[in-house]
């Protein structure tokens, strides 16, 4: 393919992700105005009103799964920061006239591997989750502003 080709594929790609980006984030927006309604000290039994409960815990989880996916990846970040160091200092350490292929260095290199499947294992699993949550909010938004007429 050409570099052309290329770069007008990921444009298109990217516009695509920008628009999916600004419509969760007008659907989350949506949510947290919602949950702002519910009374969290009166328990209203009417429906719209439980329907804005089960949003406010929606976009509450979703935020959780944000926080955590947030934290996960700053800790792999870490420890990849921390083999890079490793294969680093191991490099410094051993004399130019020698074979650059150790058995410990390439342990590190497999290391840095691991963490880099657990990356994108875990970055598949946070978009699965939001897209369930997304959708659980779409629907409940859906319901809450056909009842709330």
């Amino acid at each position: 393919m050409s570099n052309t080709v290329e770069i007008f594929l990921s444009m298109i790609h990217l516009e695509y992700m920008k628009m999916r980006r600004r419509f969760g984030k007008s659907l989350e927006d949506r949510a947290n105005e919602l949950a702002a309604e519910s009374s969290v000290y009166r328990w209203d039994t009417s429906i719209p009103s439980m329907i804005r409960r089960e949003i406010a815990l929606t976009a509450e989880q979703l935020e959780q799964i944000k926080f955590l996916t947030k934290d996960q990846m700053r800790r792999l970040l870490r420890q990849e920061c921390d083999v890079n160091t490793a294969i680093k200092s191991y490099q410094q350490g051993i004399p130019w006239y020698t074979s650059s292929h150790f058995p410990e260095e390439q342990e590190l290199r497999q290391r840095l591997f691991d963490i880099e499947k657990e990356r994108r294992k875990l970055s598949a699993q946070y978009q699965d989750k939001r897209r369930t949550l997304e959708d659980r909010l779409l629907s409940l938004i859906n319901k809450h502003e056909q009842l709330d007429i």
